[in-house]
């Protein structure tokens, strides 16, 4: 059972619980409705190519989740828990996960274009190959990130704090400001 800390539908809830294939059925089922789990504590669930796009999850918590191949284009993660999820091959075009944790997690292979990170954390956070053009990290903390074959073209970094970056063969941001080592 989802322990719910937030105003999410319950009715989205129980779809939820119900798994990941009833869950991408009553999605297309229901192309305008806009998922509102916001605050939902859902660590360690396995939710592998769930259909979350336009999704609220504010301040959820996805902490250890398997969100492989997931879509969440256009979600709204304000201040999500994302601490060491698996988001490899995930779809985050044009989310928002301001003030989110994604500390310890792996994005592998992630479409995040457009994605806004303003004010995140991505401490050790894995973002090998990611296409994260024109992604927003304007006042993000980020340490030991590894961006590493990533495409940052068009990527902003105004009041961010970089520090020891892996930025192997990513394709970067003309202005984008040094990352301090130590």
């Amino acid at each position: 059972m989802i322990f719910n800390l937030f105003m999410a539908d319950s009715s989205h809830i129980a779809l939820l619980d119900n798994g990941v294939a009833a869950w991408n059925a009553w999605r297309i089922e229901n192309p305008d409705v806009k998922p509102d789990l916001s605050g939902v504590d859902l660590t360690g669930r396995n939710l592998e190519g769930i259909d979350l796009h336009n999704a609220d999850l504010r301040s959820a918590y996805l902490t250890v989740a398997e969100l492989d191949g997931a879509n969440l284009d256009g979600a709204d993660l304000t201040d999500a828990n994302l601490t060491g999820t698996d988001l490899t091959n995930a779809s985050l075009e044009d989310a928002v996960l301001t003030g989110a944790d994604l500390s310890y997690a792996t994005l592998t292979f992630a479409r995040m274009r457009g994605v806004n990170l303003e004010r995140a954390r991505l401490v050790e956070t894995i973002l090998y190959s990611a296409r994260m053009r024109g992604a927003d990290f304007s006042g993000a903390y980020l340490y030991e990130t590894i961006f590493a074959g990533a495409d940052l073209s068009l990527a902003r970094f105004e009041g961010a704090k970089l520090i020891n970056l892996t930025l192997d063969g990513a394709t970067l941001p003309i202005d984008m400001p040094r990352p301090s080592f130590g």
